[in-house]
C-alpha cells in the first residue's frame, strides 16, 4: 500500500476533545435522564413479561435482536422498572458513537494522500461533525426512544467499531496489533447479528471505506483484502439468512412481500390495503428529502407523521423529490468521476447504503420515522460539517479584516462554543416531549393531526394520568371515526365511559371492540371490571377466563379474577388468583402485591401476608397502610418481636399518631417488655384525649411487675373519671379482684 505522510493530531488535543463531547452530550441529556417510558418502551419493557426471567445464556444468538433483549434483563436486574438505568445506558452509547464518529474520521482524513481542504481541516471536521452527531435535535428520538435507541444505537455502535478495527489492521505495520484488530473484527462480525436487522449492510460500508481511505480507487490493493470482505460478508449475510430465513430474502427481492397498515396508522387508501414494494419505493423520494432537510432546519420534525403513500410515480409528491434527489445523485457521479476517491462522495455513499434496505423495496407500515436515519446521519452532518467550516474559510478569504479578527480573538472557538450552545438548547427543548406522555402524544396530535394512533393515545394519558375522563371522550370518539378498525380507541373509550359514570354505554362500546376484535384481552379485562360494578360476578368470570386465555401473563386479569372469586365468596380461589397475578403474571408490583397480602391475611395465612406487604414496601416504602397492616400481622401471628420493632420504626415518622403508640404498648407486653410496655402505656395516658382502657392496661403491667399496689392505684384513679356504668362496673370487679387476691385494703 502507497504510504502517504500523516499529520497525526497531538494525543492530548484527542483526549481533551473526547473528553468536551462526551461532557457536552451527558449535560444535554441529563435532564432527561429520569423521563418515564414512552410509547413502543412500555410494550417491549414494561410490558415485556420475558424480561424478568431472560438471562445471557437462555438469550444468547435467540435472533436478531438478543443483545438489547439482555441488555433490557440487565437493567430490569437493576431497578427493574426504572427509566433512569435504561436512558443512561442510552446516553452512553450514543455518547461513546459521537466518539468513534470523531476518531474515524480523525483517522481517515489525516491519512489522505494529498493536502486538500479536508486534510487541511481534518481535526475540526471531525470534532464539529461529532458534535453535531451527538447533540442535533433530530438525535433525541433515537436516544430517548429506548428500545430503538438500543437497537439502532447498537447496530452503530458496533459498525463504527468495526470499521476503526478494519483501518488499524489496514494502516498499522505492527503483526501483533493487525492480527489482533482482525480477530476483534470478525468477533464483532458475528455478535452484530444480535444487534438489528440494519446491520446486514455492514460489509458494503467496510467495503466503501476500503475503497476510499485504504485501496484509494486501485482494484489491484482492494482485491488483496477480498478474502476479508469476502469471509465478514459470509458471517454476517449467512447469519441473517440462518434467523430471518431464506425465504425472506427471495420474497423481498422478488418485489412480492407486503405489509398490512398498523392499527392507527394509515397510510394507504383504506385500512384493509396492502403496502406494496414499488409505491412504498416512490414514496421514499418525499421521505429522503426530509430526512436530508430535518438536520438543516429540525423545527418541523415529529416523533409521528401523517403521511400517507404516493399515488403514483408522476404525483407532485413524488415527481419532484424524485427530480431533486437525481440532480444530487448526478452531482455525487459527476465528483466521482472527476475524483474516485472524492471525500464528498464517500459520504454521499455511505447515507444511501445504510437508508437503501428501509428506503427502497423492503415495505414497511411506518412510511418515515427519523431514527431510521441514525446511522447513516454520520455522513451527512459530516457534509454539513464540511460546508460550515468552507463557508467560514471563504468568510475570511473575502474579508481580510475578519480573518485578522478571527486570529485575533480566536473566533472560531467562539463560534464553535456557539454553535454547541445551540444546539444543546434545542435538544434539550425539543427533548422535552419525552418528559411526559401528555407531552409526547400532545406533539404529536399537533404535528400529525390524520394520525389515529396520536388521538387515542393521547386521550389515553388525559385519562389514566390526568384523570380527565370526561376530556378524553372526543379524542377517542375521533380516533374511532378516522379508522373504525383500530381497535384500541373502543376499549380507552369504554373505560372513560365508566369512568363518568356510563356503564351501559361502556359495555355497549367494549361489545363494538370485541366484535372487531374477539381476540383483544383488555377487552374482556375491561368487561369484566364493569360487571364487577354491577355486581354480575358470573359474567365477568367468563370474561376473564377469555382474557387469560388469551395472555397467560394478564396480571390484571388474574387480580380481577380475585376479586370476583372473593365476591362469589370463593376466598381459596380468589387468593390462587391473586397470587398468580403477582408470580406468575406482570402484576409483580405494589398493586399486585397489595391485593395479594391482603388476601392471605383474610385467610390467616400470616407467612404468605407478611412476605407480600414487605414486597409492597419495597416498592413504595411510603405507603404507610402497607407498613401499620404488616406490623399487625407480625403481632396477630406472634412475632411480638418484630412488630415493635415495626411500629417503633413508624412512630419515628409519625410520633403523634395515637393508634402506633397504642399497638407499641401492646406489642411490648406480649412480648414480656413489661417495664417498657408500661413506659408506653403511662405516656399515652398523658394524650389529651386517651382511653379509660389505657388505666386497666397499666394495673396488668403494674401486678405483672410484682406492684399490686399501683395496680390498684391505677384502678383506682381510672374510677375517679367519668365513665360509663358498665365501664365502672368492670373496673369494681377488676379492683376487688387484686384486693382479695393481694390482701390490699
Amino acid at each position: 500500500m502507497e504510504q502517504h505522510k500523516v499529520e497525526q493530531t497531538p494525543l492530548i488535543y484527542r483526549i481533551i476533545s473526547a473528553t468536551l463531547l462526551a461532557c457536552i452530550t451527558g449535560l444535554t441529556y441529563f435532564k432527561s435522564l429520569t423521563y418515564d417510558f414512552q410509547f413502543d418502551d412500555i410494550a417491549n419493557i414494561t410490558k415485556h413479561f420475558q424480561i424478568r426471567h431472560n438471562s445471557f445464556s437462555k438469550l444468547f444468538f435467540s435472533g436478531t435482536r438478543w443483545i438489547s433483549y439482555w441488555l433490557n434483563s440487565l437493567h430490569y436486574q437493576y431497578g427493574q422498572f426504572n427509566p433512569f438505568s435504561y436512558r443512561v445506558g442510552n446516553v452512553l452509547i450514543h455518547t461513546i458513537n459521537g466518539l468513534l464518529v470523531f476518531f474515524l474520521l480523525l483517522t481517515i482524513l489525516t491519512r489522505l494522500p494529498r493536502k486538500t481542504f479536508f486534510k487541511r481541516n481534518a481535526f475540526g471536521l471531525s470534532f464539529l461533525t461529532a458534535l453535531l452527531f451527538l447533540i442535533h435535535p433530530v438525535q433525541t428520538q433515537t436516544v430517548s426512544y429506548v428500545i430503538q435507541g438500543q437497537l439502532e444505537g447498537l447496530a452503530a455502535l458496533f459498525t463504527l467499531s468495526m470499521t476503526l478495527l478494519f483501518l488499524t489492521r489496514s494502516y498499522t505495520q505492527n503483526a501483533l496489533l493487525k492480527w489482533g484488530a482482525t480477530a476483534l473484527f470478525f468477533a464483532l462480525a458475528v455478535l452484530i447479528t444480535g444487534t438489528k436487522e440494519i446491520a446486514i449492510i455492514t460489509p458494503f460500508l467496510i467495503m466503501l471505506v476500503d475503497w476510499f481511505f485504504v485501496a484509494r480507487g486501485s482494484w489491484d490493493s482492494f482485491k488483496s483484502r477480498l478474502w476479508l470482505h469476502a469471509a465478514n460478508s459470509a458471517i454476517i449475510i449467512g447469519i441473517y439468512i440462518f434467523f430471518m430465513k431464506m425465504d425472506f430474502f427471495i420474497e423481498l427481492f422478488s418485489l412480492k412481500m407486503e405489509m398490512g397498515n398498523n392499527l392507527g396508522n394509515i397510510i394507504t387508501d383504506g385500512p384493509q390495503s396492502k403496502i406494496k414494494p414499488f409505491t412504498f419505493f416512490i414514496s421514499q423520494f418525499k421521505v429522503i428529502l426530509h430526512y436530508l432537510w430535518m438536520f438543516i432546519w429540525p423545527f418541523s420534525i415529529s416523533v409521528e407523521y401523517d403521511w400517507v403513500l404516493c399515488k403514483s410515480i408522476f404525483s407532485a409528491d413524488c415527481f419532484f423529490p424524485f427530480l431533486l434527489l437525481a440532480s444530487i445523485a448526478y452531482t455525487i457521479y459527476k465528483l466521482l468521476l472527476k475524483d474516485k476517491t472524492n471525500v464528498i462522495g464517500f459520504a454521499a455513499l455511505w447515507f444511501a447504503i445504510v437508508m437503501a434496505p428501509r428506503s427502497t423495496i423492503m415495505p414497511s407500515p411506518e412510511l418515515l420515522v427519523d431514527y431510521k436515519t441514525y446511522l447513516a446521519s454520520f455522513a451527512w452532518l459530516f457534509i454539513l460539517s464540511a460546508g460550515i467550516i468552507k463557508l467560514y474559510e471563504w468568510i475570511q478569504k473575502k474579508r481580510p479584516a475578519f480573518k485578522l479578527l478571527s486570529q485575533k480573538y480566536k473566533l472560531n472557538y467562539a463560534l464553535l462554543s456557539c454553535c454547541a450552545l445551540l444546539l444543546s438548547y434545542g435538544t434539550i427543548t425539543r427533548n422535552k416531549i419525552w418528559s411526559s406522555g401528555v407531552d409526547f402524544w400532545g406533539n404529536i396530535v399537533e404535528n400529525a393531526p390524520g394520525k389515529a394512533r396520536a388521538h387515542n393515545n393521547y386521550g389515553v394519558e388525559l385519562s389514566q394520568k390526568l384523570g380527565r375522563f370526561a376530556d378524553s371522550i372526543q379524542y377517542f370518539t375521533h380516533a374511532i371515526e378516522m379508522d373504525k378498525e383500530y381497535r384500541d380507541p373502543y376499549n380507552n373509550l369504554a373505560v372513560a365511559y365508566a369512568a363518568t359514570h356510563q356503564i351501559d354505554r361502556a359495555i355497549e362500546t367494549l361489545q363494538k371492540s370485541l366484535r372487531i376484535n374477539p381476540y383483544y384481552p383488555e377487552a374482556y379485562n375491561n368487561m369484566a371490571s364493569f360487571m364487577i360494578e354491577k355486581k354480575d360476578h358470573e359474567t365477568a368470570v367468563r370474561a376473564l377466563r377469555n382474557a387469560i386465555q388469551l395472555r397467560p401473563h394478564y396480571g390484571k386479569a388474574h387480580f380481577n379474577m380475585g376479586r370476583a372469586l372473593m365476591e362469589l365468596d370463593q376466598p381459596e380461589k380468589a387468593w390462587e388468583s391473586f397470587r398468580r397475578a403477582c408470580f406468575e403474571a406482570d402484576l409483580d408490583n405494589e398493586a399486585g402485591f397489595f391485593g395479594y397480602a391482603r388476601a392471605s391475611l383474610m385467610l390467616e395465612k400470616y407467612d404468605e401476608a407478611i412476605f407480600a406487604f414487605k414486597k409492597v414496601l419495597e416498592f413504595n416504602p411510603e405507603n404507610n397502610e402497607a407498613a401499620f397492616t404488616l406490623a399487625n400481622v407480625y403481632y396477630q401471628s406472634g412475632k411480638y418481636d418484630q412488630a415493635v420493632q415495626a411500629y417503633s420504626g413508624m412512630i419515628q415518622k409519625n410520633p403523634s399518631d395515637g393508634r402506633l403508640w397504642h399497638n407499641l404498648a401492646e406489642a411490648h407486653f406480649s412480648a414480656g417488655n413489661t417495664a417498657d410496655a408500661l413506659k408506653t402505656f403511662e405516656r399515652i395516658k398523658q394524650s389529651p384525649n386517651a382511653h379509660p382502657n389505657i388505666y386497666m392496661r397499666i394495673a396488668a403491667c403494674y401486678e405483672k411487675l410484682g406492684n399490686p399496689r399501683m395496680a390498684q392505684s391505677s384502678l383506682k384513679e381510672l374510677l375517679r373519671q367519668p365513665i360509663p356504668e358498665d365501664a365502672k362496673q368492670t373496673v369494681q370487679t377488676a379492683l376487688s379482684k387484686i384486693n382479695q387476691q393481694y390482701r390490699l385494703s
